[in-house]
This record gives structure tokens, sequence and C-alpha cells, in this order.
């Protein structure tokens, strides 16, 4: 009994490694979700499975208690613990599909959970449904949240991942109200906080007109609120500078994408796709870009390919004192002269229909 619950973890925690790897197999994944299955049938359990999170820190499989010994069951249970999960229950005619779905809501970094016929997630925090952006607090309250983010990843060096999955899940829900979304976008100002959060809410709009789950939804939010951290450990003169960079600081600036990943990499329960998209968001999709590739490379992450067209829409979109912000109409007429080299057609297609439905225009 305790060698098969073993092999069911260590299905799991291998098909949460392929939905965290750059280019997800649904195949591979399929393979670990069907093998855990077979064993879950085969124990021939009369009503269900159940997986516990105790209070003493020790993880229980139908009462039975796991050895964190193992690397497989220890990545799992900190998963779970990183969720909140405290009980999960897999009833008797549990589906492949059902797995794999709840395999990858676990894996993604937001609280999300699906809704699943054979399979129950209790959480140790259930937040009651409210509204996420009540008046009396409105967009400026979170615009202060990821202004103070920032703060304590610049200052302190640490990420409360708490108040991350809350001000992401509120930026979802702001772009599912479009006047949400049209107040920030007026938003006058270069702060890079608020360049970021920009960057995140139409890189969720993006996601939402492809028709991604909440769970993706959120991916793409974090990554995209977080992917130019790195700037903020460049000189405060460069990134104030009214006039145009030089050469020299033109490659100092260019070293924000490493710098970014490296600082993500550093601090405590990053989830690896915003070190991913930090340091890949100025690679182009065809391959050239910032930072230089050497020999042979894989293409960027898809979501670092929705971020970089939400960032160059709003880079574009920022006026200075050397350039006048660019028009609605020309910066989605650049877009779509660079699909194929800078930036991936589809999405730029996607993108031009999420902006035209959403009737977001830059003055």
């Amino acid at each position: 009994m305790i060698e098969e619950t073993a092999k069911i973890v260590s299905c799991f925690v291998s098909g949460m490694s392929d939905y965290q790897s750059l280019h997800v197999n649904p195949r591979s994944v399929s393979r670990y979700v069907d093998e855990a299955l077979s064993i879950i049938k085969e124990l021939h359990f009369e009503h269900f499975f159940a997986i516990t999170v105790s209070g003493d820190n020790s993880l229980l499989i139908n009462g039975i208690r796991m050895s964190l010994d193992a690397p497989e069951a220890k990545q799992f249970f900190v998963k779970l613990r990183q969720k909140g999960v405290i009980t999960i229950v897999i009833s008797k005619g549990v589906r492949a599909g059902e797995i794999q779905r709840f395999l990858a809501d676990l894996t993604a970094s937001g609280s999300f959970f699906h809704s699943y016929t054979h399979i129950a997630v209790k959480r140790s925090e259930q937040q009651p449904q409210r509204e996420i952006f009540p008046p009396r607090q409105g967009m400026k309250h979170k615009l202060l949240q990821i202004k103070k983010i920032y703060r304590d990843i610049s200052v302190d060096r640490r990420i409360d991942m708490t108040s991350v999955d809350a001000v992401v899940g509120s930026l979802v829900a702001a772009v599912r109200k479009e006047g949400r979304l049209l107040v920030l976008m007026k938003e006058d100002s270069d702060d890079l906080y608020i360049h970021s959060a920009k960057v995140a809410m139409l890189s969720i709009l993006q996601g939402e007109h492809l028709g991604l789950g909440d769970a993706l939804l959120y991916d793409i939010g974090l990554a995209a609120l977080l992917h130019d951290i790195g700037k903020m450990l460049l000189p405060d003169e460069l990134l104030e500078k009214q006039v145009p960079l030089s050469e020299a600081e033109w490659t100092m600036m260019k070293n924000h994408p490493v710098y970014g990943a490296a600082l993500l990499a550093s601090l405590n329960k990053v989830p690896e796709i915003a070190i991913i998209v930090a340091y890949e968001h100025h690679r182009k999709y065809d391959g050239t870009g910032y930072p230089e590739a050497r020999g042979r490379t894989r293409r960027q992450h898809i979501i670092s390919q929705i971020v970089a067209v939400s960032d160059f829409y709003c880079a574009m979109s920022t006026g200075f004192s050397y350039r006048q912000p660019l028009s609605n109409t020309c910066i989605l007429g650049l877009l779509a002269k660079t699909a194929g080299r800078e930036f991936n057609p589809r999405l730029v297609y996607n993108f031009v229909r999420a902006i035209g439905t959403s009737s977001l225009h830059v003055p």
C-alpha cells in the first residue's frame, strides 16, 4: 500500500514538473496521469482516495503517513502547503482528464482551482466571494499595493507572495470589468510599477481573448507584473533620463532582463514562469533581441511572447520629453508590420482583436 501511494505521488510530481517546463509535452503529462489512475484503480478503494496535509506537517494518504524523506513526497507536500490545500478527495470513477486539469491547477502560481466531478479540494483559507475592487479602494489602491511589492523587492530583497496572489487575482477581475482597464491605461506616468501594471492587464486581456482558464491567466498576470523588475537594479539617473540614451547607456539598459531573472531566482517561492519571462521578454519571435542567444536556443515561452506584445504597446503609448506617445492606430500598425519577425503573428492578431473589442484607445 505504501509503495503504491508513493508511486502515485511520484506520478503527480512528474506531471507537475512537465507543466512547469518551458514547453509542456501533453503526451508526457498524460502518461503520468494514466499511470497514477491505473494504480488508484488497482488499489480498489471502495469509495475514495484521500490526501491530507495534517497540522503536524505530515502528509497522509488514506490515513497512512507518507515519509517526506523521498524528494517527490516532499515536493508534493510543499506545493500543497504553498497552495493552502489541506485535503484532496479523489472519488471512485475519476477520469484522467480531471486529474490532468487538477495537476495543471496545482502547478499554476495562483490560488485558482477548477471544479471537478470526482475531485474535491479543500483549502485552509476559503475566501468569501466579494468585489475585488470595491469603490472605496479602486485602481489607485491596487497601484499602491503593486508599488509596495516593488519596494519590498528592491529595498528588502523579499517578496510577499500572498500579496502578489491577491493583486494578480484582482487584476484578472479588473480586466473583466472593461472600465477598470480603461482607468489604468489613462494613468499618465512612466513609473515602473504603473507600466508593469498596464502590461499585466493587457497580457491578461490577451489571455482572456485566447480563451485561457483562470490558472493560466494568473500565471500570465504574475509574470507580466514582474517582467521589468531588473530595471530596479539600474541607476536611477538612467531610468529617469529625459533624452535618448547613449550607446553605452543603452548597453547598460539591455542588462535588465538578466538582472531581473537573477533577482527573482534569489527570492523565495517565486514561480519559474516569472523568472523565464523576466529573462525573455526582450527576445524576439525570430530569435533575435536581447539577451543575445548563443548557439542553438529554444523559442520564447508563449507567455514571454504575450508579455512582449503588451510591453511594446505600453512603451509606445507612453510619451517622453523627446517623443510624443504614438496613437493606437500607429502602434497596432507597427505590431502588424513586425509580426512574424519581432512578434508572434497569431498573438498580434489576437491582440488587435482584443484591443478592438475592449474599446481601448490611446489618445
